[in-house]
C-alpha cells in the first residue's frame, strides 16, 4: 500500500470515497487507460491513492494491521 496513506490526508467520506473508486475502476476497464499519478499527491484524487485509502479504512474496520 502507498505510505502516503498512513498520512491519513484524504477528507473524502466513507461513500464518496467508495463511489469515486468505484468510478475510477469502471473507467480503468472500459478505456484501458492506466490513471495518471500526480506531483504533488492528491490524495482525494490519485486512483492510487484512493485505493490505498479504502483498503485502509476497512482494515481498520476489520481490526487487521496492513
Amino acid at each position: 500500500m502507498n505510505r502516503i496513506v498512513k498520512f491519513s490526508l484524504c477528507t473524502l467520506t466513507d461513500a464518496e470515497l467508495l463511489r469515486k473508486v468505484d468510478n475510477k475502476t469502471d473507467k480503468l476497464y472500459q478505456t484501458g487507460k492506466i490513471p495518471d499519478r500526480h506531483i504533488p499527491a492528491r490524495p482525494d484524487d490519485d486512483y492510487d491513492l484512493l485505493v490505498g485509502e479504502l483498503v485502509s479504512r476497512f482494515a481498520k474496520l476489520v481490526d487487521l494491521d496492513v
